[in-house]
């Protein structure tokens, strides 16, 4: 009984540190390149700046974040940041399959739909795309947990897995809620 309430136990303190979450700057502090204070700075973020906090998990007591508003990635001393709401994982696949492939890898083809740059995250695998612009990408078969995300937009993430020999294709397009 011990052990498997210590598994449960784990597993708990496992998944609330891979849940990502929407949370604010509580003081003026940098936004640095890496997870610590002799990294370079990217910006000075303000208090009140709403970011996107990956995980729970720090590296040296530093969030991995994005800058919301303006999709700059980097990283935060957790003292500086108010974790606010959890960020629900999509439970729909995004990725629409288009048939067969002459690849073994899987082929998506992605359509941006909006005036912003989009930034799309596959796993560790970052991809870019200009607005309006339409690009194919090969990547290998597997499982992927994503992140799209834009300036100004709270990014979309959650996992897909994909298949060998099978195109996908998938439109991002921004869709406006209050949280």
């Amino acid at each position: 009984m011990k052990k498997a309430a210590i598994l449960l136990l784990l597993f708990v303190i496992t998944s609330l540190h891979s849940q990502s979450y929407i949370g604010t700057i509580s003081k003026q502090v940098n936004l640095r390149e890496g997870p610590a204070s002799d990294y370079g700075i990217i910006r000075l973020l303000k208090p009140g700046t709403q970011i996107f906090i990956s995980s729970l998990e720090t590296e040296n007591d530093f969030y991995s974040i994005i800058n919301i508003a303006t999709n700059e990635e980097g990283y935060v001393h957790k003292s500086f940041i108010r974790v606010g709401k959890l960020v629900a994982r999509s439970s729909e696949s995004v990725f629409t399959p288009d048939g067969d492939s002459s690849s073994y890898d899987s082929e998506v083809k992605i359509f941006n739909n909006t005036s912003k740059t989009l930034t799309l995250k596959m796993n560790s695998e970052l991809f870019y795309f200009s607005p309006y612009e339409t690009k194919n990408i090969s990547i290998s078969p597997g499982e992927y947990d994503f992140r799209a995300s834009a300036p100004g937009v709270i990014p979309y993430i959650g996992t897909e897995r994909l298949t060998n020999n099978q195109a996908y294709s998938w439109q991002f397009y921004i869709s406006t809620r209050r949280l």
